[in-house]
């Protein structure tokens, strides 16, 4: 590695990246972890060598950078993509603090050689603040990201695909505005990225706290931090319920669900972890509810009428009368007589 060049060092860490971003391996795999540790070597490597050669100044904006020089804008945001691919269960903070330090490094020097829009310096400020976005807005960005990020990879891959053209027809034309207008959008695609990751690594380590707590109260209380009932249906909580419908095509509950009071959930705000985790099913819940007596349950065909004794003159003549009173209110309010709609 000692004799390999800035640019071998870029390319090789850029190539295992996007080996292994469509690589069917699973990231738990021995293969899988070995190329991304390979991959964060050579970008360290190369990004020691940037530092010692002086590419990049404070004072430069993005025109004063040469265009072969320009993509090793990217390596920080690199060694943030591969950092966080790496699988370390119980040292899985620090991964996100590393990653997170090599994000904001990347977003740091896009700010200052002018290559961050105001939109992207808007999400950065509330990133760095600690500052969600609400719904409204939340739902307003991810729609402009997504119309961004398309136009963006398209624009790339048809700039990728003509500079590869015209290298294998003109070896001697000049295509140095092209290569600077590809790796432009690269680093806006990476920013992109990189914002994205940011936001999901603020998230981790929010989960990773609770869990951290929960595992003080259960020592506490003198049960095992490590039992399955515990620790597991915590860490699986931020997938929990957002792989599968509430319910199957029968109608069926596929998952169970909470049923809290307003209350509870204000005491729970207060003095619980901050959020609810399952404790019936909608099978569970109206069983329960039928024993309390919560529950009309009938149906069905009504029960026939009972017959009257021919016999019994005094039920006869109540039925008779009861006829002859509905056959009166029937001639005194003909169907229709109420409806006043179509006569002004």
């Amino acid at each position: 590695m000692e004799g390999l060049s800035l640019g071998q060092l870029f390319s090789f860490g850029q190539n295992l990246l996007t080996e292994l971003e469509n690589t069917s391996l699973s990231s738990i795999e021995p293969e899988y972890q070995q190329k991304v540790n390979q991959g964060i070597t050579y970008l360290n490597q190369a990004q020691a060598l940037v530092a010692k050669l002086h590419l990049f100044s404070d004072n430069e904006i993005i025109d004063d950078i040469n265009t072969n020089d320009l993509k090793f804008i990217l390596i920080s945001a690199y060694l943030g993509d591969l950092t966080l691919k790496l699988n370390g269960k119980d040292n899985r903070a620090n991964i996100l603090e590393q990653a997170k330090i090599f994000i904001q490094n990347f977003l740091t020097t896009c700010q200052t050689h002018e290559l961050v829009n105001k939109e992207d310096i808007t999400v950065m400020q509330q990133l760095e603040v600690n500052k969600k976005p609400t719904v409204a807005q939340q739902r307003e960005q991810k729609i402009a990201r997504y119309k961004r990020e398309k136009e963006l990879k398209q624009t790339t891959q048809q700039l990728r695909q003509q500079l590869d053209e015209i290298k294998q027809d003109d070896e001697d034309r000049d295509v140095d505005e092209m290569e600077r207008d590809w790796v432009q959008y690269l680093i806006q695609l990476e920013i992109m990225k990189a914002l994205e990751n940011w936001n999901a690594i603020e998230q981790e380590m929010i989960m990773l706290k609770e869990m951290e707590i929960m595992r003080e109260m259960m020592q506490k209380r003198g049960q095992s931090s490590t039992s399955p009932t515990a620790v597991d249906q915590i860490s699986s909580r931020a997938n929990w319920g957002r792989d599968k419908p509430l319910l199957n095509k029968e109608g069926r509950p596929l998952q169970p669900f909470v049923i809290t009071g307003k209350r509870e959930q204000l005491k729970n705000q207060v003095f619980g972890p901050g959020y609810n985790l399952p404790t019936m099913t909608i099978d569970q819940y109206l069983e329960q509810e039928m024993e309390r007596g919560n529950i009309i349950q009938g149906g069905g065909e009504p029960p026939e009428k009972e017959e009257i004794d021919d016999n019994d003159y005094e039920a006869l003549d109540a039925e008779t009368m009861k006829k002859r009173e509905w056959d009166e209110f029937v001639e005194a309010n003909p169907r229709g007589a109420g409806n006043r709609g179509n006569k002004g």
